[in-house]
């Protein structure tokens, strides 16, 4: 029989456990629903491409009901295991209907969850030992609470003088509190694109050196170059996301009647999104040549996509359109309104094209559906190469953007000593 003694001296000479991170999302979400964007995908892929010696987690909203609150349950999304504690039920219809007051929206109604679950919240952050990474500066007061160190990214919302379709456009100045606070007490201010990055560090000089810029990113294991449809009649333009006041719908709808007239209704027009377009009435003069294919997961996105010839943007702001970036990789040039940041993926007529934003709607409709009838013309050419599309966005991957907020957090937590052995729940 081995002794007692024989079994301590193993246990003492045996290798340690490895240290591993522990990272904890909390964002008003669920990854096992419907909803779209980009603050959506950001969270998916952070679960999808976390590294191996990391645990995740999520502190988030229960969409289908079927969780009971403050519990952890282990899921698995796409082939990957994290922790996930909702502390709100909100459906997914819920959050695509326009909240009248903060109160009632989901970021309100989750603000208060957070103070109704605050202390099993907090006790499994210490417990972990977790650095927290936020999507949202309305949530910053809470590691700050718990001196625990977090990184923040702020996508866009809340710039000045730009249509919001949300709550924000109305109570800025919580945004804006929450923005300032956020700054100061982060140890990472991460934005969506330079510009921002800029406006925040003339702001704020005297945290200039934690702001920095991270670009948003596609997934190309899904994402992927395509040939074009074998024929452009009808020619297919496409868009994907929610149809915000500030993405101009009636700017592109107008453009796409347009482009009907000279493509003599050899036309298709695809949106994919849950937004309901018939509240501009731009959109009637186009519904009959309108395919809506509502919610998309990221397969049937880039299918999709790949059924189509061109995509569209209208926007008057944007961090780095998602939606253009996976148009692109799946080889699908983009026709868009100028924005400074696409100049680094649409290189006029290899992958699209940028219009001048003008003063003049009428100029720039024509304009875009000028473009697009370049486009078609190209792709029945055959001067248009899918691959060549896709080389625009080789430079936003989540091996060149999304790894970097992994090693923030390495990093925060080798520098405190904060990186554990496995979690109670592994």
């Amino acid at each position: 029989m081995t002794s007692t003694l024989t079994l301590g001296l193993r246990a003492r000479n045996a290798a340690p456990a490895p240290r591993r991170y522990q990272i904890c999302l909390i964002h008003p979400f669920d990854p096992r629903g419907q909803k779209v964007g980009g603050l959506e995908t950001y969270i998916r892929d952070f679960i999808t491409f976390h590294p191996a010696d990391t645990d995740l987690l999520f502190v988030g909203v229960d969409s289908v009901g079927d969780l009971k609150l403050g519990e952890i349950r282990r899921l698995t999304f796409r082939g990957r295991d994290f922790d996930f504690m909702p502390i709100l039920h909100y459906s997914d219809q819920q959050a695509r209907e326009a909240a009248k007051t903060i109160r009632s929206s989901l970021t309100g109604q989750f603000f208060s969850a957070l103070l109704r679950h605050f202390i099993p919240v907090s006790r499994l952050i210490r417990q972990r030992g977790c650095t927290i990474d936020l999507r949202r500066v309305e949530f910053s007061w809470l590691p700050t609470l718990l001196r625990r160190p977090y990184v923040q990214m702020l996508h866009g919302e809340g710039a000045p003088k730009l249509q919001m379709d949300s709550l924000l456009k109305k109570y800025s100045f919580v945004h804006n509190f929450g923005e300032r606070f956020a700054v100061s007490t982060s140890s990472h201010f991460l934005c969506v694109n330079p510009f921002i990055t800029e406006r925040l560090k003339g702001t704020y000089p005297a945290h200039r050196d934690k702001i920095d810029t991270l670009w948003t990113w596609v997934n190309t294991d899904i994402f992927k170059p395509q040939p074009f449809p074998g024929s452009t009649d009808p020619f297919r333009v496409i868009f994907a996301g929610r149809l915000d006041e500030f993405k101009d719908p009636p700017l592109m709808f107008r453009t796409i009647a347009r482009l009907r007239e000279k493509l003599n209704g050899k036309l298709e027009f695809h949106y994919i999104g849950t937004s309901d377009p018939h509240r501009f009435p731009e959109f009637a003069a186009i519904e009959d040549i309108t395919v809506r294919h509502g919610f998309k997961d990221a397969l049937g996105m880039a299918s999709t996509l790949a059924s189509a010839h061109a995509g569209i943007l209208t926007s008057e702001f944007e961090g780095m359109p998602r939606c253009v970036l996976e148009t692109l990789a799946v080889g699908r040039p983009t026709v868009a309104v100028h924005l400074p940041q696409l100049e680094s993926v649409i290189d006029d007529g290899p992958s699209g094209y940028l219009i001048p934003r003008s003063s003049s709607r009428d100029e720039m409709v024509e304009a875009l559906a000028d473009r697009f009838v370049e486009v078609r013309d190209s792709i029945d050419a055959g001067t248009l190469d899918p691959m060549r599309v896709a080389d625009a966005i080789a430079n936003f991957t989540p091996a060149t953007q999304l790894a970097r907020v992994y090693t923030y957090h390495q990093q925060i937590q080798d520098g405190r000593g904060l990186s554990m052995t496995p979690s109670p729940a592994q």
